[in-house]
């Protein structure tokens, strides 16, 4: 086994041996998951992978899309993806896919429990939610239960693995088009690669060291349609003066703050670090124009519709 990752994994020896992982002892899985690490991997084998970590778990929530980064970034944000992923469901049904923190101050679920939601979705209720709301959350422990001790391996390496890039490829729902976000500049075209490899459209970017667009810098944008092209993009493009990040330090202070924006009384820095990010999710849709997106985003502000949105979320999901 270890022999043949450390010669290369293409699509269907990486879909292969993400099969077999759940089997193996602990043991088993450090020695292969830092032998693909020593090895590296390319788009194929990453798609690969992901496809073998997903295929057991599929399940239909109809064409919904996903915002997701693959962490790392350690800037201490808010949680963009998250805040932007419940904006958008507005507009279009969202299927977040996410996890508790690992790397960061706070995950997707730690801000959405956070903000009131209930995590636990089943499909069952992740389809009502959908139907019912636009939105539903997709808890990765729940859905990737035979993957636990895979977690607890990860923990002990206290490196980077293949996982740490593969959670955004691996949302069950299977969406039609995906925002990615990258810490790392070098994976912008791997990432791209493997999505288009996976059937999906969207956008990958990486914001000067941010796995998210960045409002102070420039950020790198590949796009996947019939072909990866690459694009990059200044918070001037979106009509916004630049801005700093303002850090955050918990699940708690992310949601207060992505509610103050929601309901208009935000600050500024935050508004315009979500709303460049919708705004870029709304490209991934076909919405070309991004400085109109920008607009979108900001009417729907003013008219306190993300509030309002939010809101829905949180008593649907308790009540079901």
């Amino acid at each position: 086994m270890i022999g043949e990752v450390l010669k290369g994994l293409n699509f269907d020896m990486a879909y292969e041996l993400a099969l077999s992982i759940p089997a193996m002892d602990e043991v088993e899985i450090a020695a292969v998951l830092g032998a693909i690490e020593a090895k590296g991997y390319d788009a194929e084998a990453l798609a690969g992978f992901a496809k073998g970590v997903v295929d057991g778990v599929r399940i239909n929530l109809g064409e919904v899309v996903d915002t997701c980064g693959t962490g790392g970034d350690k800037a201490a944000s808010i949680n963009i993806s998250t805040a932007v992923a419940i904006a958008l469901s507005s507009i279009h049904p969202i299927a977040k896919h996410g996890n508790r923190a690992v790397s960061s101050k706070s995950g997707s679920a730690d801000v959405l429990e956070s903000l009131g939601v209930n995590i636990e979705m089943d499909e069952t209720k992740a389809r009502k939610m959908i139907s019912e709301t636009g939105f539903a959350f997709l808890f990765a422990p729940l859905y990737h239960q035979s993957f636990a001790r895979v977690v607890r391996v990860r923990r002990k390496l206290a490196i980077k693995t293949i996982f740490n890039i593969i959670g955004p490829l691996t949302n069950p729902a299977n969406p039609v088009a995906q925002v990615v976000g990258v810490a790392n500049a070098e994976l912008l075209r791997t990432v791209g690669e493997a999505l288009s490899i996976l059937g999906r459209r969207g956008v990958v970017v990486h914001g000067s060291g941010l796995d998210e667009v960045s409002p102070l810098y420039e950020t790198s944008v590949a796009v996947i349609g019939k072909n990866l092209e690459f694009l990059r993009l200044c918070p001037e493009d979106f009509g916004v003066k630049r801005a700093k990040i303002i850090p955050c330090q918990s699940s708690n202070e992310s949601a207060k703050r992505i509610k103050a924006v929601f309901s208009g009384n935000g600050l500024e820095e935050d508004r315009i670090l979500i709303g460049i990010n919708f705004a870029t999710a709304l490209f991934a849709l076909g919405y070309e124009d991004l400085k109109e997106n920008m607009e979108i985003f900001e009417e729907k502000l003013q008219s306190g519709e993300f509030a309002r949105k939010l809101e829905e979320i949180v008593c649907k999901s308790t009540s079901m």
